[in-house]
């Protein structure tokens, strides 16, 4: 009975053991700053017909995180919020629909343990990856680094305008 018990025991440990060694491999598109504001600008992007991975877009954010704008009407701005989650519902097949392409112009970061800011300066484009930039404006995001990845916890970007253009340290 005790050799039994002892075969048990030596087999468990040898399978627990085993089975924490084994960590799943990091998701490329979320191992670093870099990859996951990059991520983002990736899955939104394509050609008009093409559906957006939405599902893959939602999991960069943690659980309720927020995005929003901040736009300008006249002398004065505006903000709108929402979750990562109604963006992609709302803004996924709009972005099929256009044929829409965001890319990224610069990154400029700040990290201070598992936390992180990023400025994504942005234009975009509507029809064609190289056709007529319609828009440029700042991403900014806080991240979090959490169960060993990145995690975009907030997303808000605001567009160039004619009395706010991108500050020459955005775009280097």
């Amino acid at each position: 009975m005790k050799k039994l018990l002892f075969a048990l025991l030596l087999i468990a440990s040898i399978v627990y053991t085993s089975q924490a060694q084994q960590k799943p491999a990091p998701r490329a598109d979320v191992a670093s700053i870099e990859a996951i504001t990059a991520a983002g600008l990736k899955i939104i992007s394509g050609p008009k017909g093409q559906q957006r991975d939405m599902e893959a877009f939602k999991a960069l954010f943690l659980p309720n995180a927020q995005m929003g704008g901040v736009f300008y009407k006249g002398d004065s701005s505006f903000v709108r919020l929402t979750t990562a989650e109604k963006f992609a519902e709302s803004n996924g097949p709009a972005y099929a629909e256009i044929g829409f392409y965001e890319n990224q112009l610069a990154l400029r970061t700040e990290r201070f343990g598992n936390l992180a800011i990023a400025f994504q300066t942005y234009e975009t484009r509507v029809g064609s990856p190289t056709g007529k930039v319609e828009d440029r404006g700042v991403n900014t995001y806080q991240l979090v680094f959490d169960k060993g990845r990145w995690w975009i916890a907030s997303l808000l970007f605001t567009p160039e305008t004619a009395t706010q253009p991108i500050p020459k340290k955005y775009l280097k």
